[in-house]
């Protein structure tokens, strides 16, 4: 029988699951820069071209189908279930219900990737030929059965996340790069190309692996059952269609530029390296709060409590602008620093370094805009509102792609790359206004206010990180990766904690949450 839920979630709890997260994320994260570092200091450009290509299609249809679509629409419904009484049963029902549909379902999508593989290929990489499409026509058959695997693993993930087991789901990623890992250095020099896509799969099994202990001993029994409640089914699927209509701007960002890099030579790597550069502090701040927040949003919600939602959203805010602004400054001053240190080893020449600096740089300049999405966009989900992120998500994919069309054509990647950015700045800007109306909660000016102040103090930390910047640099040199290092934590450290004193004393972590005088 499945657990209830206790309806206690202290300040503490949520502060817990936050910063649990985050220590994992960071985890996944430095294991997801190995992996890119051995990706570029180990495989030729032109296979990173078809390993990063072969992702795009199965990554692109299990991002719009199930992961934050799926999750959107189960937990919320999951979380009423097992809070009310007599209703377990309907929830271990709920589980397995979905777990045979979107097995079946994504089992087919699996099997049609692998059969038409060579015509999907053709979509999302124009211009390859030869040995580059087979390649890439190859490891897209072997990572067609990945999204099967990361559904059944996403779906067993919102379970665990209702209950607020959020560290055992923080360590599937850590599996999933391991995995990889396995196949760069161990798969690959026996089956080649191949083995990365080998080391993806079995990536993906670990990420599954690892939850079923956990949801074993939520007595949730995983079994096969024809007996189909069709009354939840319905109302789940009541919550999750219109998510289908609302393309995630960054997904559908990366799939546009990959087929517009994929006309240049090795520039879909370009793109994809400085996208997962971008995406560093977002995976380990942004993501991990709105991930543990959601539960608690759809719970306040549920009890109508709208203080507690209402302090939940500025509070999350509040943090996220305080620790993404000067993220990005501090990114944007050691760019080249970074794309030196996690890419520029081995074979990837200086050129290549260049170009994955330029576009990078350009998408670091939208962060904090990033981050603020997934919390706005759950807590229109938490309210069970499908209709405004649907609307907002439509706005956001044709700007994007009419944005990536014009501005690629004259500035190629970094085209895409700037289209991406101004993109997420207009979303965020439209949800943002969006959301201070639904929480009634004052103007959005005063929190723009904020975010300058923010960006004040950021500026000023920035100046002594540029500062010791170039001491370091002086003493130690940059001629190799260790002094890069060197120079990127002996600068920025002192600069954060100098910073993070300041904001302290200054009580800016609670401005938001007071009310206007």
């Amino acid at each position: 029988m499945v657990k209830k839920l206790k309806l206690l979630f202290p300040a503490s709890t949520l502060v817990y699951a936050t910063g649990s997260l985050v220590i994992l994320s960071i985890l996944s994260r430095i294991l997801g820069l190995v992996r890119d570092r051995l990706l570029t200091s180990t495989i030729p450009l032109s296979e990173l071209d078809s390993y990063f290509s072969a992702f795009r299609i199965p990554d692109f249809l299990y991002n719009i189908l199930i992961l934050g679509t799926l999750s959107s629409a189960f937990i919320p419904l999951f979380s009423k279930l097992i809070n009310r009484k007599d209703k377990s049963e309907e929830a271990q029902a709920l589980i397995n219900d979905v777990l045979l549909i979107i097995g079946l379902l994504m089992g087919l999508l699996s099997f049609s990737m692998i059969v038409f593989a060579p015509y999907l290929v053709k979509i999302v990489a124009i211009s390859y030929d030869n040995e580059k499409f087979i390649n890439t026509v190859n490891l897209t058959r072997i990572m067609a059965i990945s999204p099967l695997i990361f559904s059944i693993s996403s779906i067993l993930s919102s379970v665990l996340n209702a209950y607020k087991k959020f560290i055992i789901v923080a360590f599937g990623p850590l599996l999933y790069n391991i995995g990889i890992i396995i196949g760069i250095v161990y798969l690959y020099p026996i089956w080649g190309i191949a083995g990365l896509g080998y080391g993806v799969i079995l990536g993906a099994i670990l990420h599954l692996l690892i939850q079923i202990p956990s949801i074993l001993k939520l007595n949730i029994r995983l079994q096969i059952s024809t007996n189909i409640h069709i009354k939840n089914l319905k109302r789940l699927w009541k919550l999750y269609w219109p998510r289908l209509l609302v393309i995630d701007t960054a997904m559908i960002s990366l799939f546009i530029g990959t087929i517009i890099a994929s006309t240049r030579e090795n520039a879909v790597t370009y793109f994809t390296l400085a996208f997962n550069l971008n995406t560093l502090p977002l995976g380990i701040i942004a993501l991990s709060f709105a991930t543990a927040i959601f539960p608690f949003l759809t719970e306040a919600y549920a009890k109508k409590d709208e203080k507690a939602f209402r302090d939940y959203v500025i509070g999350g805010i509040a943090k996220n602008l305080l620790i993404l602004i000067p993220v990005m400054m501090l990114m944007l001053n050691f760019r080249a620093q970074l794309v030196r240190i996690v890419y520029g080893g081995g074979d990837f020449p200086w050129e290549a370094t260049r170009i994955t600096y330029d576009t990078f740089t350009i998408l670091a300049l939208s962060i904090p805009f990033q981050g603020l999405i997934p919390l706005f966009s759950r807590a229109l989900f938490a309210r069970h509102d499908t209709k405004t992120p649907t609307i907002v998500g439509i706005i956001s994919m044709i700007l994007n792609i009419f944005l990536a069309l014009i501005l690629s054509h004259y500035w190629g990647v970094q085209g895409v790359a700037a289209a991406f950015s101004i993109t997420i700045i207009a979303t965020c800007l439209i949800y943002g206004a969006i959301i201070f109306k639904t929480i009634n909660h004052g103007s959005i000016i005063r929190t723009m206010r904020y975010g300058i102040q923010i960006g004040i103090w950021s500026l000023g930390m920035v100046a002594i990180a540029y500062g010791l910047k170039h001491l370091i640099g002086n003493i130690w040199g940059t001629d190799t990766t260790l002094a890069l290092i060197l120079q990127v934590l002996g600068s920025s450290i002192p600069a954060l904690a100098i910073y993070a004193f300041i904001t302290w004393k200054l009580g800016l972590t609670k401005v938001l949450l007071r009310k206007k005088e």
